[in-house]
């Protein structure tokens, strides 16, 4: 499984550089790039002995077009937003990813702006969102801290990854499609709550529960049969 890094209109080149530093310390994660331009000599500066995931990163024009490439996502961020009811703290990020490493083969945490943060329409985006919380509201931590502090709880998981066959997002996505199915028949919409939070809790699902949910939502009745 991959696990990538998304960094979202990143302020200053030497703060793409010291992201790629901490992924590289850590040794974890691919690092891709929305809306940031060419990368800048200060990065190269900055990753020392890391250049070569500044090389390697992606650069998408928009996050949309990013997370169309990755099988589940996870926004990060220092504040809420109204478009996520359940946020997860870093170590569960670490079991939502590697809990469902047999219907995953790319995984995607998201960064923000540093002065911002994504807006409420990326983190909807998302499938599940995460914060850090922190004794005081300010100063809160810079990119490249929040970049380390996720990249070190993944590397605990990739570290006791098991050895498996290809995997395939099979599961995930039917799971996704048939909840809808589920949801639309009870005329329970995408504007609606219990939609919203229907999907954050597949955060939480294992590959086992997702097949237990399959199976469940195949058998139970709707309001069309």
């Amino acid at each position: 499984m991959d696990i990538v890094f998304i960094l979202v209109e990143p302020a200053r080149p030497a703060n793409i550089g010291a992201a790629a530093r901490a992924l590289k310390t850590m040794g974890v994660g691919q690092l891709w790039l929305v809306n940031a331009g060419d990368i800048e000599p200060e990065a190269y500066w900055v990753a020392h002995e890391s250049g070569e995931l500044l090389d390697q990163a992606r650069h998408f024009p928009d996050l949309a077009s990013a997370l169309a490439e990755v099988d589940f996502s996870i926004a990060t961020g220092a504040r809420r937003r109204l478009e996520k009811d359940d946020y997860l703290l870093p170590h569960e990020c670490r079991d939502a990813v590697f809990g469902k490493q047999h219907s995953l083969r790319r995984a995607a945490i998201v960064f923000g702006r540093e002065s911002t943060g994504l807006t409420g329409d990326e983190v909807a985006l998302c499938d599940a969102a995460s914060r850090i919380p922190l004794a005081v509201e300010q100063p809160s931590l810079n990119l490249a801290q929040a970049v380390m502090l996720y990249a070190w709880e993944l590397s605990q998981g990739k570290s006791q990854q098991r050895p498996q066959a290809e995997a395939s997002t099979a599961t995930l996505q039917a799971v996704r499609t048939q909840l809808d199915h589920t949801l639309a028949s009870l005329n329970i919409g995408g504007d609606d709550n219990l939609h919203q939070w229907a999907h954050e809790a597949l955060a939480h699902c294992n590959d086992r529960d997702l097949g237990l949910l399959m199976l469940l939502l195949r058998r139970l009745p709707t309001a069309r049969d």
